[in-house]
């Protein structure tokens, strides 16, 4: 036993020794007095023998149960207290015996076991909701748009989620299906045409990383970027890759229509200042003109002139469009007499392309307050449209009518028409079909967008109603009261 014992325990056997003690010294006075009254004197022995015993055999219990107790605490403290034991709170226990030590004893492994029981639901319960949060967390990666894949130093994937999966043409394959597979195998089932670019690279070094995969010669095929990030590993070195798959073909394009709308700007806007100095030194250089020629001459420059300027006034439109600045200019227009300039407008357009126009424009519309401008260019960029996407013996349909409450004007075409799973998305800058069809008409994505924001400008509607290879109907709604 350890050499610190209870105060109580040393008491206990003190009056242990001094009850023994006591009754020695009675049996040894009695035998003592042997000489006189022997009978009765053995008699006192047998007594005083008997209470001595009995009594020292009830102190000696009540001092062993104490000491069975002492050891039992001490058995169970060291049992809690070593640290290579695997014992637990749990394995206490309380004790039989009706001492205070016991009972204080009992009502401390109460107390223990409450709180250790506490803890556990405590435990429990974060462990439940943890396991909520990670499964939130594995429906957000599963519902991401952007692919997502893990792998380790060498390429091999342990993860990737279904937009990884849907990008990579790989949607009938499952997770448990990619063990064995690699990032390489990935890229090589897409089609990468840039292979030779990206291969070197695709493992190099521990540094994130962004890689442009084309599939295909042309944009429209197919461009997706893929970033690369380092999973760090215990001792400051990646144990694995982190892969993020994004599909930038439309960014892409937009890039690409917005580049050539530049460069065509450009072109478009030096052949009327070409022709403007080549006129305007004609007129200065020959000395007898004649006032015919004159007038011939000042006609192409006033016309080259209000050429460049309807030019600048698009691009002006466009970069109000782009900067989200567009306004418009509330005024008072004849509606049937815009209707007549819009059709002199696309006639030469028309008859090159051998389009049938048929005008359909009710003969009672009335005076609107709307952007003039702003209208004509909406309808000549939905007209544009029907005219560049209908093929050659093809009709379009102008159509205006006046309602109680707006003025409805449509166009109508008999072209290509527009997938359904792309209607929502044509009013976007710069965003082209993805019909091949589409691919050689020249385009900047921006005509519908420029629409749709005027149509919003004035309070009004556009909408779009259209089948593949049957053809399209746009139909542009104007409030007739002003709105500001």
């Amino acid at each position: 036993m350890n050499s610190k014992r209870s105060r109580s325990l040393y008491r206990e056997a003190l009056h242990t020794l001094v009850l023994s003690g006591a009754v020695l010294f009675v049996l040894g006075l009695l035998a003592s007095q042997s000489f006189a009254h022997q009978q009765i004197v053995q008699l006192l022995l047998v007594a005083g023998s008997l209470a001595g015993g009995l009594l020292l055999a009830l102190h000696m219990a009540r001092f062993r149960t104490r000491l069975c107790a002492a050891e039992t605490l001490e058995q169970q403290l060291r049992s809690v207290g070593n640290e290579d034991s695997a014992a637990t709170v749990q394995q206490l226990y309380p004790l039989a015996h009706r001492s205070l030590v016991s009972q204080g004893w009992n009502r401390m492994v109460r107390l223990v076991q409450d709180r250790s029981l506490d803890q556990s639901i405590e435990r429990r319960l974060q462990s439940k909701q943890s396991g909520r949060k990670t499964e939130r967390f594995a429906r957000a990666i599963r519902s991401m748009p952007d692919g997502i894949a893990t792998s380790d130093a060498q390429g091999g994937l342990s993860y990737a989620n279904p937009a990884w999966l849907n990008l990579m043409n790989l949607d009938g394959e499952s997770e448990p299906q990619l063990s064995g597979t690699t990032i390489a195998d990935c890229l090589n089932h897409w089609g990468v045409s840039n292979w030779s670019d990206v291969q070197p690279q695709l493992l190099k070094g521990t540094r994130p990383r962004t890689f442009v995969l084309h599939q295909g010669t042309a944009t429209h095929h197919g461009v997706l970027q893929l970033s690369r990030l380092p999973l760090e590993g215990r001792v400051d070195e990646a144990e694995g890759f982190l892969w993020t798959l994004k599909d930038i073909t439309q960014q892409s394009l937009a890039n690409e229509a917005h580049e050539q709308f530049l460069s065509s700007a450009t072109h478009e806007l030096r052949t009327p200042l070409t022709n403007i100095r080549a006129y305007t030194e004609s007129l200065l250089e020959i000395e007898n003109i004649s006032p015919d020629q004159q007038r011939e001459f000042f006609n192409i420059i006033n016309s080259e002139a209000g050429r460049m300027g309807r030019l600048l006034n698009q691009l002006l439109d466009i970069q109000q469009l782009e900067a989200g600045s567009m306004t418009v200019r509330i005024a008072a227009f004849d509606v049937l007499r815009m209707m007549q300039e819009i059709q002199e407008h696309i006639t030469p357009l028309l008859r090159e392309k051998q389009l049938k126009l048929n005008c359909r424009i009710a003969p009672s519309l009335k005076t609107i307050h709307a952007d003039k401008e702003k209208v004509t260019s909406c309808l000549v960029n939905l007209l544009g449209n029907a005219i560049k996407y209908t093929p050659a013996g093809g009709e379009i349909r102008l159509m205006a009518e006046q309602m109680e409450t707006h003025l409805a004007i449509a166009v109508e075409d008999t072209g290509i028409g527009i997938a359904e799973e792309e209607l929502p998305k044509i009013f976007e800058r710069f965003y082209r079909c993805q019909d091949e069809r589409v691919n050689d008409v020249e385009g900047n994505g921006l005509g519908l967008a420029f629409c749709m924001e005027v149509a919003r400008l004035h309070g009004g509607e556009l909408a779009v109603d259209s089948q593949l290879n049957k053809g399209s109907r746009f139909t542009l709604s104007l409030p007739l009261a002003k709105k500001s």
